[in-house]
């Protein structure tokens, strides 16, 4: 048996012809792979995004936790003072009441929610941003893809 003849048909068919009959879509290789690598890109920029947010976010937490601290101790100092002098402590001191400090730590803890939740918003708000924004590069740079090749 021959080699070119083995290597042109099989079990009788021509190879060849039979290939050749059918149409297979070219693909631009190229550009398929370029169109790859720019998702990666926009998935590695979405990623630092998020990462980038939630370190602020954890910054931010950290701050309000030493403010609040400093705060306690602050309203402790003061409470301990008052109490050294003989001042009552729920009356006519220098510090605040007790109502007045939950009214203010309440109403902190509310604002500090509120600048939580906008950080985590905005740091996924970004990410989605530049993964729909691929997206929609995607699917343009795949139907040119397809245009181009039929």
């Amino acid at each position: 048996m021959s080699d070119e003849k083995s290597s042109t048909t099989l079990l009788g068919l021509d190879l060849g012809k039979l290939l050749g009959s059918f149409r297979l879509p070219t693909v631009d290789v190229g550009q398929l792979i370029e169109t790859n690598r720019k998702n990666m890109d926009a998935l590695v920029a979405a990623q630092r995004s998020v990462t980038d947010g939630y370190t602020s976010l954890a910054r931010r937490q950290v701050e309000i936790f030493q403010n609040t601290m400093e705060m306690a101790q602050g309203v402790i100092k003061a409470k301990r003072e008052a109490k050294k002098s003989g001042e009552a402590s729920s009356g006519g001191g220098d510090g605040p009441s007790s109502t007045e400090m939950a009214k203010m730590a309440f109403n902190m803890a509310i604002q500090n929610m509120k600048d939580l939740a906008e950080a985590a918003s905005k740091a996924n708000g970004e990410a989605l941003a530049l993964i729909n924004e691929r997206m929609k590069a995607t699917l343009t740079e795949l139907k040119a893809m397809r245009g181009t090749k039929e």
